[in-house]
């Protein structure tokens, strides 16, 4: 389940329900391994650690970890726990929904409005291309700050100077741009049509947004209304968010695409 980034846990308490805390630091261990992209390994196994040290992706998804897992614990010290206790839940918490695997040791629903938002930050980035992680993954944003860098850069250019936008030593080509940045698009635009139906439906806006966010990035973490109860409207949207999310969207649309069927 952790290496998969599925989050099921035979816990009612998720990560909870395990009594050693070493237990949970390796459930959420194995989360961030199956966050990276897996060929990733093959390449540190042939060409040495070094691969991994300077993978771009690899180094996006430790950054952003730490940055939720730092925020998390410093929203949990408002709520009245120690720092400790809010570094190891800030920690554990942040990693599991970047990874997008899911489990928790807090009740979400229980969290203050400044934590839910890092994890849907987190939830709605998730891992690396080529990983079993959800999200729009971290390469895309990655592409998306160069793509912006260039934008900013170019007033104070030269009117003939050439500026190509470029990923660690890589060029990055056209449609590789085109690619990344319609994914973003759509991933934004799938996020806030759900979302707008949660809250014409009547839900609280953030927990619906955090609702939506958990499932097309195929995390699972909720903050309560996914429940037996929720109106089957709901459910639908939930539903088809998980499916677009899984396939990341571009796949559906071109199946639903009446000139790609002949």
């Amino acid at each position: 389940s952790a290496v998969s980034t599925g989050g099921f846990s035979p816990h009612d308490a998720s990560l909870a329900g395990l009594n050693s805390q070493w237990s949970q630091a390796m459930v959420i261990l194995l989360s961030v391994a199956g966050a990276i992209p897996l060929v990733l390994y093959f390449r540190s196994f042939k060409e040495g650690g070094r691969v991994l040290i300077r993978d771009r992706q690899l180094q996006g998804l430790l950054i952003a970890g730490l940055v939720a897992a730092l925020l998390m614990a410093l929203f949990l010290t408002r709520d009245g726990f120690s720092w400790i206790q809010a570094l190891h839940h800030g920690v554990l918490n942040a990693f599991s929904a970047q990874s997008t695997a899911g489990f928790s040791t807090l009740d979400i629903s229980q969290l203050n409005a400044g934590a839910k938002l890092t994890l849907i930050f987190s939830m709605l980035l998730g891992g690396g291309v080529g990983s079993t992680a959800g999200g729009i993954k971290i390469l895309r944003l990655l592409i998306l700050a160069q793509v912006l860098y260039i934008f900013l850069q170019r007033p104070s250019m030269p009117r003939q100077a050439v500026a190509e936008a470029s990923l660690g030593r890589r060029r990055l080509e056209t449609d590789e741009i085109q690619n990344a940045l319609s994914i973003v698009f759509v991933f934004l635009a799938s996020i806030g049509i759900s979302w707008l139906v949660f809250v014409g439906m009547g839900h609280n806006p953030l927990d619906s947004l955090f609702e939506v966010v958990s499932a097309i990035g195929t995390v699972g973490l909720s903050t309560g209304i996914s429940a037996p109860d929720l109106h089957p409207l709901l459910k639908g949207v939930l539903c088809a968010d998980m499916l677009l999310g899984r396939l990341e969207i571009i796949a559906w649309l071109v199946l639903f695409y009446p000139r790609t069927w002949i």
